[in-house]
């Protein structure tokens, strides 16, 4: 199924892989990693991350529809019902909560991995630029509807 979206994916790929750095900063080299050249571990988190957002994207895609769908029972055209849903959830897809608990605990997991391992990887490489590289279109459209990570930093500047 075709995620439906609103947004320009572009656009929210963008913003999601500059947003971190203008809290913490980010070492070019760093981002531009690839999945090849990083650690076992990194490569590892990957695979079972795409397993899970691969799941998460077949149930979030239809309740998508399925709130589409709803707003079209309204009396609203197509284009409206899309219109009118983003307004009620910004993130679209990315919204369900299957998605953002993914999300969420692979990015702690990459920072976990990138503690015990001689290597970084920045989450937001991890989490968006390998699905890019990996050429995982929908899955790449479904977290690019992220208007921002769901993730913080604590006081220590630690991800949270």
């Amino acid at each position: 199924m075709a995620l439906i979206t609103y947004f320009e994916t572009d656009r929210g790929i963008h913003r999601l892989l500059r947003q971190p750095g203008c809290v913490e900063p980010r070492d070019a080299k760093i981002a531009a990693r690839k999945l090849a050249q990083s650690s076992q571990r990194h490569q590892d988190l990957f695979d079972g991350y795409l397993e899970d957002i691969q799941t998460a994207y077949e149930i979030a895609a239809p309740w998508w529809a399925d709130t589409v769908r709803a707003q079209q029972q309204l009396g609203l055209n197509r284009e409206e019902a899309i219109r009118s849903a983003f307004n009620k959830r910004a993130a679209g897809a990315a919204a369900h909560g299957n998605v953002v608990w993914i999300v969420r605990n692979y990015w702690l997991d990459c920072c976990d991995a990138n503690k015990s391992s001689e290597e970084i990887v920045y989450p937001e490489t991890l989490l968006l630029q390998w699905l890019i590289d990996a050429k995982k279109k929908e899955l790449v459209r479904l977290i690019a509807c992220m208007p921002y990570w769901p993730i913080g930093m604590d006081k220590n500047k630690a991800w949270c």
